[in-house]
């Protein structure tokens, strides 16, 4: 179920410009979700430790087929509320729930003498404790989001920042008919241009070996760092493996890193020739990344611990991609 409202007050202004502030909201309840293990080891059981490996007699033995009925299987088998199965996964449940916010702001300039310009800022939040499809921008995409550490349990746990979530972005486009030939406005020249900029998405650390978590615990210092580098983006101290059999308590996503933002400069130049009256040729000049902006892609967020707890890998918080630099194309279409 998807609850909406919304807000806004436009005023008109003299030339043409039009100022639309708003502000919109959307609350989802009953969301498709990660699936997780209904037949997980309760937490109780998990203070056993490295005795949950023993293997113990097996009541099963002779009694269900294949493995989990041999003469012995390990204590955590046998402790399961099923333990003559493995995982017994619940798919896609509608258990998910969601909330954003969004402050939005447009400034219009309809049309007038060949000029025609729109002006759209988004600053948002969305929060919610399942799963959706990420953000995709240009090559550089946010990996699909892992399954609940404690699906059965606790799944409230994973309330926290969508990792498709981008915080702020602006777009302004332009589009200018060109004073240019006869009778002024009507020589044909027409150029445009879209310029991008947005915050980057919530990082996902992801990567423990204590028998048990996926995720790493904070050692409670900040992740983000002043002057992030393709080098080292955040700050790989920040984390460290967790004790046996507990569960990490670095969240869905970090609060206080996110991956690059992203500014983006598009360009194209336009030229229309009438050759008869219902025949038109069409020359396209256009530049993508018009500044040859480096776009950095997504830090590696595979954390990797050592003997000592904290991270070993030597790529951990380093980027190593970037979206597409400056790519030009020219084209004509015959247009009839």
């Amino acid at each position: 179920m998807s609850q909406q409202w919304t807000a806004s007050i436009q005023h008109q202004l003299p030339g043409g410009w039009l100022i639309d502030i708003g502000y919109s909201a959307n609350h989802g309840t009953k969301l498709v979700a990660a699936g997780y293990d209904f037949n997980q080891l309760d937490l109780q059981h998990w203070d056993l430790g490295l005795r949950l490996q023993d293997r113990v007699a097996n009541p099963y033995s002779g009694v269900v087929p294949g493995t989990f009925g041999t003469a012995t299987i390990t204590r955590q088998q046998l402790l399961r509320p099923y333990p003559y199965y493995n995982a017994v996964t619940v798919r896609t449940p509608h258990l998910g729930n969601s909330i954003y916010h969004a402050l939005l702001l447009s400034v219009e300039r309809r049309l007038t003498n060949g000029l025609a310009m729109l002006l759209s800022y988004t600053n948002g939040k969305v929060i919610s404790d399942s799963v959706v499809a990420p953000l995709r921008f240009g090559t550089a995409e946010q990996v699909g989001v892992y399954a609940y550490q404690n699906g059965k349990f606790d799944r409230r746990a994973e309330r926290s920042i969508d990792p498709a979530d981008t915080s702020q972005r602006f777009v302004t486009s332009v589009v200018y008919e060109l004073p240019f030939g006869k009778g002024r406005l009507r020589g044909g020249w027409q150029v445009n241009s879209i310029v991008t900029m947005q915050t980057g998405l919530p990082l996902l650390i992801r990567g423990a070996d204590n028998l048990r978590a996926d995720r790493p615990n904070s050692t409670g210092s900040r992740a983000s760092i002043g002057g992030p580098t393709a080098a080292r983006w955040f700050d790989p101290r920040a984390f460290v493996n967790p004790p046996q059999f507990t569960l990490g308590n670095v969240g869905r996503v970090i609060p206080d890193a996110r991956t690059p933002g992203a500014f983006n400069i598009d360009f194209s130049l336009i030229k229309d020739t009438r050759i008869r009256e219902r025949l038109r040729l069409q020359f396209r000049a256009e530049t993508f990344n018009l500044t040859n902006q480096v776009n950095l892609g997504l830090p590696n967020t595979a954390f990797v611990p050592g003997p000592d707890g904290f991270n070993r890998s030597g790529t951990f918080g380093v980027i190593t991609s970037a979206r597409d630099a400056r790519i030009g194309q020219l084209g004509l279409k015959l247009v009839f």
